[in-house]
């Protein structure tokens, strides 16, 4: 909610530019306008539906008769983490996604039933949630049956997944393994935590990812196949569109139906539909009825991560390929202006321009597409790096050939278990593949150390300038401003944005609070370090996880266990621990990480952190906690426990429903301190908790 205004500040200025321009371009702005209020229908109606599921059902144990959809690595041994399609709630016929952190082992496409704890997705990750149609966060508590698989279509292309993965990893190193079964077939469950960190740094994450990337890769490949004296021929282009609407349903099929493989075969069938009805190929016009028809049954699709980044990268990748276009005609001119007679160059001298054409197409591609996808990085509070550019120029043309060379020791070693012969041939074939890989990874372990490699800003600061960037652009187009000389512009302006952002930035310490509204853990974080202070379950280490990614952290350099009876260990690396259940009772423990120094004093029930940033008191209790004469704080990092004895200023909450809080009581689940040796200042970012 805090980048409503600037996003329609930003879309109301757009539409003001389209409406001055006149003529039939006003009908365009008219339509933009009336689809955004057919959008936010859309979403009122999504979420009318969702609040009616959660207002039945959160907050409460119940047992659930579930399709289990997808799986992926829990933190302890003997258990996964899934997504699930709710069936029955205590023999209730209900049709809903929730996802478990921590669940006993099974398998994607199984049926099973157990008793769960039923609560709202944390609120850092909620949207995202609700973007991939889940509702509900479940707590596995006792009694999971197996109850055999599932015959639905998604279940079907899960055991597809599964098997096609065990085909390809099948003898192969665990990170090459892992990166191409990701690419391949959408399987992410044996990434490590550590390639995953490498791939963020080197700008590389949506490779891992199969999306309108890859669907637009390999259907691509088709393009190379025909003779440019067939392209003429309306019965050669309508089979041609036919195979790459198949080859869409493949990939559909193979990695699982994702909502990300979806919208981009559904914009290959609609440009394959455009074919058969005489319509021209019109890339635009496919990836917006995509769009919409993704989000006719979820209004909340467009706060995907995966949904905003394929659009934006789709629009840089045709303004890349304009720009390497006009940049060619540009140099051919000149040159036919130079010759004063007409000679064919050497062959060398050939194979170097062609050469040369290629690398200049893919850093105007590369560098328009990372360009185009920073503003979404940095408007969703997601770490980016200032190496994209740099590593989609050096790898993004390795995807083809592991896409080929992937998906063809995936079938030959399906096919390899039924009959030896094929063995002999996806040896070769995935040797080809594990060795793309390993250069891959390779480049993103060492891009990943190199200074910059993370950057995150402010969601407000972000969207002025980028809605800066975008008048200046749109002026330049307007004057008919020569692109030699608006680009360097745009770009020196852009860098001299992000340099005065992490100035600004370098002191600046932000609290939150992220997890359940029960039991919220606390991520405070300083450039690339980090202080965690963990309470609450497998949840919410999930969810402290993804903040740490999102700010692009490195190292956390403390964690301090606040639970009293841990039923698992918390897994989250660390420099320095501090356990509050194995310190004995009136004993306390203090630490000091950079510009944090805090206490932990436990009791015989419970235990008490006071903690200090730049000058600024904060407290927060864990289990009950009664002290004996009052203690006073400017900040309280609540949870359900009650603060008795506690005096305080505000506070810092996930909830404005606990008991103890006041009606009146106003949440903030965000805190931004400026540490200035000394002097002190500070921001704060209210969150309001619907």
């Amino acid at each position: 909610m805090g980048l409503l205004l600037p996003s329609a500040a930003i879309f109301v200025v757009f539409c003001l530019l389209v409406w001055w321009k006149g003529g039939a371009a006003r009908g365009y702005a008219v339509c933009l306008l009336l689809g955004a209020v057919l959008g936010v229908g859309i979403m009122e109606m999504t979420g009318a539906r969702l609040a009616k599921i959660q207002d039945a059902y959160a907050g409460r144990d119940v047992t659930l008769t579930a399709e289990v959809e997808s799986t992926g690595r829990a933190y302890t041994a003997g258990r996964v983490s899934a997504v699930l399609m709710v069936e029955k709630v205590d023999g209730e016929a209900v049709h809903f996604r929730v996802e478990c952190a921590s669940l006993p082992k099974c398998e994607a496409g199984g049926l099973i039933r157990g008793r769960f704890s039923l609560d709202v997705p944390d609120a850092t990750q909620r949207l995202d949630d609700y973007a991939d149609g889940i509702v509900l966060s479940a707590e596995y508590l006792s009694g999971m049956l197996r109850l055999g698989q599932s015959e639905s279509f998604r279940a079907r292309t899960a055991r597809l997944q599964a098997a096609l993965s065990r085909a390809l990893r099948k003898g192969m190193a665990e990170n090459t393994g892992g990166v191409l079964a990701a690419m391949v077939v959408g399987d992410r469950s044996h990434l490590t935590s550590t390639l995953r960190s490498a791939y963020r740094g080197a700008g590389l994450s949506h490779v891992l990812v199969v999306s309108g990337l890859h669907v637009t890769i390999f259907c691509g490949l088709l393009d190379a196949l025909p003779h440019k004296e067939r392209e003429r021929s309306r019965a050669y282009r309508r089979a041609r569109s036919l195979l790459r609407a198949g080859t869409a349903l493949l990939l559909v099929g193979i990695t699982g139906a994702t909502p990300s493989v979806l919208r981009a075969a559904v914009a290959v069938w609609v440009s394959s539909l455009g074919v058969w009805v005489g319509g021209p190929a019109d890339t635009l016009t496919s990836l917006g009825a995509a769009g919409v028809l993704m989000c006719l049954g979820n209004g909340y699709a467009v706060y995907d991560v995966g949904f905003e980044l394929s659009f934006a990268a789709v629009m840089g990748t045709l303004a890349g390929a304009e720009c390497a276009g006009r940049g060619r005609e540009h140099y051919y001119d000149r040159k036919k202006k130079q010759k004063s007679r007409r000679e064919k160059p050497p062959r060398a001298v050939l194979l170097f321009r062609h050469f040369a054409g290629g690398v200049w197409d893919s850093l105007c591609v590369s560098l328009c597409a990372s360009a185009a996808t920073f503003p979404v990085l940095v408007l969703r509070g997601m770490s980016t790096t200032v190496w994209a550019v740099a590593s989609g120029v050096a790898v993004l043309w390795l995807v083809g050939p592991m896409l080929s060379f992937g998906l063809g020791a995936a079938l030959l070693g399906l096919a390899a278990e039924g009959l030896p012969l094929f063995e002999i041939i996806r040896r070769p074939v995935a040797f080809c593949a594990e060795g793309l890989a390993w250069l891959m990874n390779e480049w993103a372990f060492r891009v990943s150390v190199l200074p910059g490699a993370s950057l995150w800003f402010d969601g407000t600061y972000a969207a002025l300038v980028c809605l800066v960037l975008i008048l200046l652009c749109v002026m330049a187009m307007r004057r008919h401003i020569r692109l030699r000389v608006a680009l360097p512009t745009v770009i020196l302006l852009a860098a001299l944005a992000i340099g005065l952002e992490t100035a600004l930035s370098w002191n600046v310490v932000n609290i939150e609070l992220v997890g359940t509204r029960a039991a919220p853990a606390v991520v405070i974080t300083q450039r690339e370090k980090a202080v965690i202070l963990f309470r609450g379950s497998s949840i919410t280490q999930r969810a402290v996880e993804n903040q740490l990614e999102k700010r692009g952290v490195r190292t956390v350099e403390l964690l301090v266990d606040l639970r009293m009876q841990p039923e698992e260990p918390c897994r989250i690396e660390a420099q320095k621990r501090i356990e509050a259940a194995a310190l004995a009772e009136n004993t306390t423990r203090r630490a000091s990480c950079g510009g944090v120094d805090l206490e932990l004093f436990r009791t015989r029930q419970g235990c008490i952190l006071r903690m200090r940033v730049g000058g600024q008191r904060f407290i927060t209790l864990s289990g009950t906690v009664r002290p004996a004469k009052p203690i006073r704080a400017e900040w309280l990092l609540a949870s359900m426990a009650r603060p008795d004895n506690i005096r305080y200023t505000d506070c810092l909450t996930l909830s404005s429903k606990y008991r103890w809080m006041e009606e009146d009581a106003e949440p903030v689940s965000r805190l931004r301190l400026r540490l200035e040796g000394e002097r002190f200042s500070k921001r704060a970012e209210y969150d309001r908790i619907k």
